[in-house]
């Protein structure tokens, strides 16, 4: 207001004095302030400093390890997962590149049974359930997936592919899928406890030279998923990332079926199965995710309808082979005394584990499900003895299946 008072006052002088003199004469007039005070800074921040930060190698955004729960994907990673040929499980993994999906070329994932050693990597080896691999494809535009696994051990199921809009990429520029890839274990699927102490979940995976090291869980499934791209974009030099994990799987033991051996013999004779009137050797089936024993036990024998009437097994009387027993024992020291078919000098010693649908203690009749390694079977004889009364006997089997934790 002071500044403004003492223009306007400036403007009436300079009236006044021009009126004392003729208008012919000029006059000038000159209207200034006499200041605006002193300015030290300003500032202006209506501009911004725009970088765009693009990845020549794909990026793994996240991914999981997940059991089908009646229709709800449960994560399982760093946890034991069942295995009863029925139970779905899946890798899923999100993905992104900002050169474009058709930069991507292959997406590996492998898992492999560790066997207590962290320092391992997926070995290609067939059989035993210790190794699964898929490959998805994309270096023809038209995407396709490769499953390396025998079919008995695992079953693939359907695989899925979807773009999926990235929450902090390039509008236009980064392309990102959701990638799902599942499976049904079978029976076999290897046995892997994990720690004893508990699962670690801590992520502090690293790939040194060709082992990985800090996966934490001894005695697990480690997997791995690596994206690698067509190098188009780097001096043709392909591009790979990666990010691994565990799961554990738990201990499956099942006896699926067992023959019913009988046989036909004289007081006095030492008759076998495979004598006349006799069964033959009988098979059994048996399912172990890990290393195994098998052992049987054999009760005293009773007349049906004389039940005063016994064979003891305790008097050398029953005896069996099959198995990696190839020559005869007896039940005869005592009572239920066990004998060992596989895991033959007892708890202490277990079978390595097999593939899934390996039949035990059969001849190999065309089907996987009946595939023997040794074509015996199981041979019962009895030495009948002298005296015994006629007619029919029988005692309870008990076959004793145990996997190795």
């Amino acid at each position: 207001m002071e500044r403004k008072s003492r223009t306007i006052t400036l403007v009436v002088i300079a009236l006044l004095i021009a009126s004392f003199y003729p208008s012919s004469i000029p006059v000038k007039f000159i209207i200034f302030d006499v200041g605006a005070g002193s300015i030290s800074s300003a500032w202006y921040n209506s501009t911004t400093l725009n970088v765009t930060v693009l990845h020549f190698d794909p990026v793994i955004n996240w991914y999981d390890f997940q059991y089908n729960n009646s229709g709800s994907w449960v994560s399982r990673l760093n946890q034991q997962i069942d295995i009863d040929n029925t139970s779905e499980y899946r890798f899923i993994v999100n993905i992104s590149s900002d050169q474009g999906w058709d930069d991507i070329d292959y997406i590996n994932i492998t898992a492999w049974h560790d066997k207590g050693d962290e320092n391992t990597l997926y070995n290609d080896t067939l059989g035993g359930n210790i190794n699964l691999r898929l490959q998805y494809i994309n270096t023809t535009g038209t995407p396709s997936v490769i499953f390396n696994w025998p079919k008995l051990e695992v079953t693939f199921n359907e695989w899925k592919e979807t773009f999926v809009q990235h929450p902090y990429g390039l509008p236009g520029v980064t392309e990102t899928k959701n990638l799902t890839f599942s499976f049904i274990p079978g029976y076999q699927f290897r046995y892997a406890p994990g720690p004893n102490g508990g699962w670690n979940t801590s992520k502090k995976t690293t790939l040194t030279g060709s082992s990985w090291t800090n996966l934490n869980n001894a005695w697990s499934w480690n997997f791995n998923i690596s994206v690698t791209d067509s190098g188009e974009n780097n001096s043709n030099i392909r591009l790979t990332s990666w990010a691994a994990d565990e799961f554990g799987v738990y201990a499956y033991t099942e006896i699926v079926s067992a023959g019913w051996p009988y046989l036909v013999g004289d007081p006095g004779q030492n008759v076998s199965v495979n004598d006349a009137g006799g069964s033959g050797n009988i098979s059994l089936k048996t399912r172990s995710n890990g290393n195994y024993s098998l052992s049987v036990n054999v009760s005293d024998l009773i007349h049906v309808n004389d039940p005063t009437e016994t064979i003891r097994i305790e008097n050398d009387t029953i005896w069996v082979r099959g198995g990696n027993r190839t020559v005869f024992d007896n039940f005869s020291q005592t009572s239920g005394e066990s004998v060992h078919l596989y895991g033959i000098n007892g708890a202490s010693d277990y079978e390595l584990a097999e593939p899934n649908g390996t039949r035990k203690l059969a001849t190999d009749d065309g089907n996987p499900e009946k595939k023997s390694y040794d074509g015996l079977g199981i041979e019962y004889k009895c030495d009948i003895p002298l005296g015994q009364q006629s007619g029919e006997y029988k005692g309870v089997i008990r076959y004793h299946l145990k996997t190795q934790l």
